[in-house]
């Protein structure tokens, strides 16, 4: 079990555990959907951890799967920490649904993994950055608007300096480097940034030189998320603007982690990325 209560994992744990219970009981979906008065699509979402799943549903499935009352408080108590709201909750009205259940991922997991060919990742950008980001995204945005969402940057960037963070290793397109989001001086100042995080010892950052030529993910940038707790709930987050798919069968997850590797086999080494960021910046 994780050392913390991580409120994503948990809940994916509670639905894994209600999915094997109710096919441990022969009972469908529909039938146990019914139970609660939710749509079968619904009951899905809470047995793959999609979705909250409220104590009462609990209560009303335990005696329909034939769960002995230990089980029944174990799951309730597993409830209550899934339910736990995340830093995200207070960002509710500034991001879709879909986003929301990516930043629980995020949150929770132990390793993170990314290849970008046009942006610095979210976790690694500095307020102004962001803040570029922000409205070149939405070109209409107030001031106000613009300080939440960088406000939600650093929330998110929060799991970085924080006991246990995460181990983060990104792949930067060369592109990456040589865009000048919000000018040279924000851009410069971000490429510091970069050398600056590459010195943590959970923190692995590598440019992709133009030069490498083609290479296995020049269609779209892609996000591996790894839980070391529950590596069942490893997946590839692969996102468009407008939603987003996670990707979880092991060929799927086989396949990304290749060209991962690939990548960072393609690309210059951390010491040398770090060289270059600092170069770079040092022209702009």
């Amino acid at each position: 079990m994780p050392s913390k209560s991580r409120p994503t994992i948990r809940r994916w744990q509670l639905g894994d555990e209600l999915r094997r219970a109710r096919v441990k009981a022969d009972v469908t979906l529909k039938e146990a959907a019914a139970e609660i008065e939710v749509t079968p699509g619904t009951l899905s979402k809470i047995e793959g951890g999609k979705q909250l799943i409220k104590a009462m549903y609990i209560k009303l499935l335990a005696p329909k799967y034939g769960m002995a009352e230990a089980d029944r408080e174990r799951l309730l108590e597993l409830a209550e920490e899934a339910n736990q709201p995340g830093y995200w909750v207070s960002y509710s009205k500034l991001v879709p649904d879909w986003f929301r259940l990516f930043l629980g991922y995020e949150h929770d997991a132990s390793k993170v993994r990314a290849y970008e060919s046009e942006l610095v990742p979210g976790l690694l950008q500095t307020p102004r950055y962001a803040r570029a980001v922000a409205l070149a995204n939405k070109p209409t945005s107030t001031n106000a608007e613009l300080d939440r969402q960088v406000d939600l940057r650093r929330a998110r960037q929060e799991r970085l300096v924080d006991d246990e963070p995460p181990t983060l290793h990104a792949v930067l397109n060369e592109a990456v480097l040589l865009r000048k989001v919000g000018g040279g001086e924000v851009m410069s100042e971000q490429l510091r940034h970069l050398a600056e995080l590459a010195d943590l010892d959970h923190v692995t950052i590598q440019v992709l030189p133009f030069e490498a030529g083609a290479h296995p993910a020049m269609t779209a940038p892609f996000l591996l998320l790894g839980f070391d707790d529950e590596p069942r709930m490893n997946t590839v987050y692969l996102e468009n603007g407008r939603g987003s798919l996670y990707l979880e069968k092991p060929a799927d997850l086989n396949r990304y982690e290749a060209m991962f590797d690939q990548l960072s086999g393609m690309a210059m080494t951390p010491d040398d990325s770090v060289t270059c960021l600092v170069r770079v910046a040092a022209n702009l």
